[in-house]
C-alpha cells in the first residue's frame, strides 16, 4: 500500500522567453504547500519529479519549507515520463495546419486565455493524429505516462511526485478511463501546486483527491490561485 501525492508545478513564467521557471508567485505557492505538509507532519518516503526546471524549483520550495520544520525530504528521482508535452510546438503545429486566422481575427498567443483556448483544440487534434512534424505522437505520450504509473506502482509508503498538468490528467485518464475530451478539459483546469492523491496497491490506483489547494484557500492566499 502506498499514498502517492501528485503536485503540479508552481506558476511558471508564461509569456516570457523562458516558461520553464517559477515566477515569484510560483515560489510562494511551493513554499506554502511545503508549510502545509509540515503542519500536517507529512514525511515522504520517496520523491519523484520530471526533468524540467519548474519541477525541480517547485520541489526546492516545498523541501525548504519542510526543512524549516526539521523534516528531511529524500533525494528526488527524475523520471522523464513526468515531463510535460511540448505544448507550444503543438499549438504551432495546429496553426500551421489550419492557418493563423480564427473567428475572423488574429490569434494573440501572448494572452493566456487565447493561448489556452487554442491549446485545447490543438490537444484534441493531437489525439486524433492530425498534427504534422511533431516530436512526440499522442500514443507515445500516453505510453510514457503508463510507464510512469508502472514505476510508481512499485514504491511503498508516502510518495511525493512533482510534475505538470499534462501527465496529471493523463494519469487520471488511465485510472478513471476518461475519454480524451474530459482528460483535456481536466488538464486545462489544473491549478499551480494543485494536489492530487492516490492510494495504491500495485497497479491499482484509487483516486482520493484531485487538484486541491488547501494551502491557498485562506482569504489571505486566494489571490495566489493560478493556472499557468
Amino acid at each position: 500500500m502506498a499514498e502517492v501525492i501528485v503536485v503540479r508545478h508552481g506558476q511558471a513564467a508564461f509569456g516570457t522567453d523562458d516558461y520553464d521557471r517559477l515566477t515569484e508567485v510560483g515560489w510562494e505557492q511551493a513554499r506554502l504547500l511545503g508549510e502545509h505538509f509540515a503542519d500536517a507532519e507529512q514525511r515522504f518516503d520517496a520523491v519523484f519529479t520530471g526533468t524540467m526546471r519548474r519541477h525541480r524549483e517547485t520541489l526546492a520550495g516545498i523541501r525548504d519549507a519542510l526543512a524549516q520544520s526539521s523534516i528531511v525530504t529524500p533525494q528526488a528521482t527524475e523520471l522523464p515520463g513526468l515531463n510535460e508535452y511540448a505544448f507550444h510546438s503543438l499549438v504551432g503545429a495546429y496553426i500551421a495546419l489550419n492557418g493563423d486566422l480564427l473567428d475572423g481575427g488574429k490569434i494573440n498567443l501572448a494572452d493566456s486565455q487565447s493561448f489556452y483556448r487554442m491549446l485545447r483544440v490543438a490537444l484534441m487534434a493531437w489525439s486524433r493524429n492530425e498534427l504534422k512534424n511533431i516530436a512526440e505522437p499522442w500514443a507515445e505520450f500516453e505510453r510514457r505516462v503508463r510507464g510512469t504509473i508502472e514505476d510508481l506502482s512499485g514504491v511503498k509508503g508516502r510518495v511525493l511526485v512533482v510534475t505538470s498538468g499534462g501527465p496529471i490528467s493523463a494519469m487520471l485518464r488511465e485510472v478513471l478511463a476518461l475519454d480524451v475530451e474530459t482528460m483535456v478539459n481536466t488538464n486545462l483546469q489544473a491549478k499551480n501546486t494543485g494536489v492530487t492523491r492516490y492510494f495504491t496497491r500495485g497497479m491499482n490506483f484509487s483516486l482520493n483527491m484531485f487538484n486541491a489547494v488547501p494551502h491557498l484557500e485562506s482569504s489571505g492566499h486566494r489571490h495566489l490561485i493560478t493556472y499557468t
